[in-house]
């Protein structure tokens, strides 16, 4: 049953993520977001347990170690620079990847490699929370309804809550999945 699980979510990931590439930014904010989601993919991929008799250990944990601190970051960035209209360009977003890899090697090498990946994930949450406080202001002071978009960044807030909580289980890639998937679809929508 996960197997099933784990192929749907990457499936559907990059699915979103080509969705995502196929949009037209001149800054990379959209091809950023669907590497962050192919990133997700690659990672339910080598981590599906159908996977693990053809796939090495380090392999499997670095597709984990890249969706969750390079992947997941990156959207969240890629969410902020959306809603402030900040419009970084592809360098930037090539730094912004280089500092979090080299981050998470710094991390690493320190053994406090569990406490920063709670600290990416909290991180995260602060950053939806914010985005969707700006949506929920925005939307009540032009008198508009709030749109399905605040709903599903309401469902990805509770996603990646619920990735927090089952840290350092088996389900934990499947919630940090679902949670890509949805932030995903709503960078797509939105757009």
């Amino acid at each position: 049953m996960l197997n099933f699980v784990y192929l749907i979510l990457a499936v559907l990931l990059v699915i979103w993520g080509l969705k995502l590439w196929r949009l037209k930014d001149i800054q990379g904010s959209y091809s950023t977001a669907a590497l962050s989601l192919w990133l997700g993919a690659y990672a339910s991929i080598v981590n599906a347990p159908f996977a693990v008799s053809m796939v090495s250990f380090e392999v499997a944990i670095l597709g984990y170690n890249l969706s969750v601190f390079v992947g997941l970051p990156m959207l969240a960035l890629t969410l902020l620079d959306l809603s402030f209209s900040w419009r970084w360009q592809k360098a930037i977003w090539g730094r912004i990847f280089l500092a979090l890899a080299a981050m998470f090697e710094v991390m690493r090498r320190a053994d406090v490699g569990n406490n920063y990946a709670k600290f990416i994930f909290i991180a995260c949450i602060i950053t939806l929370l914010f985005v969707l406080f700006k949506i929920v202001k925005h939307a009540l002071k032009n008198n508009q309804s709030l749109k399905k978009s605040t709903a599903l960044l309401g469902v990805c807030l509770m996603l990646m809550a619920a990735s927090l909580w089952s840290f350092n289980t088996a389900f934990a890639l499947v919630w940090h999945g679902l949670g890509l998937l949805v932030l995903g679809g709503y960078l797509y929508l939105s757009a």
